[in-house]
């Protein structure tokens, strides 16, 4: 009977621990596209140079990118380090253009984009990170709807693609390498659309 008690309280207290620990604190995401190995890299196309603006957060709630709600009561803050969204997101859709042989780089606000064929401007309308933790189990969810808008250097035309993503998961023990991941691949299935929707023509980009 002595040892019943003993798991009790000590599992009552495990999960005040995971359910309390940090409450009110940040937490940094690290935002990086989900990259294919080398050997399925693209090859360049047509040596297209594109310039990406450091995009403009439209979002309702711009303080952070959400919450985790603790089992026992509390919340803590996610957020990408430093804070600025808008470069962390432009950031990681030149990363992972450069990966599909494109020649993307970002362009911080006052640089001029010198020498690209396209320059591509975005607004973060959605990106939203939830995650509540519950007895067993921390169910994460996360947003992104991202509206980009292609200048075409050479003739001043424009495409316009909006990028939605949404995804969820489930997890027993809370990680923030967890909800990274979820906020990662969301990201990235958005970058892909970009890509897969789109066609290089004499170094001008077109929808398909």
């Amino acid at each position: 009977m002595t040892r019943r008690i003993m798991l009790v309280v000590c599992g009552i207290s495990l999960f005040t621990v995971v359910g309390c620990a940090g409450t009110g604190e940040r937490i940094p995401l690290q935002v990086q596209p989900m990259l294919e190995a080398p050997e399925k890299m693209a090859k360049p196309v047509g040596g297209l140079r594109v310039a990406v603006n450091v995009f403009e957060d439209r979002r309702t709630d711009k303080d952070g990118l959400g919450i985790r709600t603790h089992l026992w009561g509390g919340v803590s803050y996610f957020d990408v380090p430093g804070g600025n969204r808008g470069e962390v997101v432009a950031q990681a859709l030149a990363t992972y253009l450069t990966s599909r042989g494109w020649q993307a780089d970002v362009v911080k606000p006052g640089t001029a984009s010198s020498g690209a064929d396209v320059t591509i401007s975005g607004t973060l309308q959605d990106l939203a990170v939830d995650a509540k933790s519950g007895v067993g189990s921390t169910k994460i969810t996360t947003t992104s709807k991202i509206a980009i808008q292609a200048h075409n250097v050479a003739d001043g035309s424009l495409v316009r693609i909006t990028l939605r993503g949404s995804s969820s998961d489930r997890v027993f023990w809370f990680d923030p390498e967890d909800v990274q991941k979820v906020l990662n691949e969301v990201l990235t299935q958005g970058f892909a659309r970009l890509v897969q929707d789109t066609t290089v023509e004499n170094n001008l980009l077109r929808l398909k």
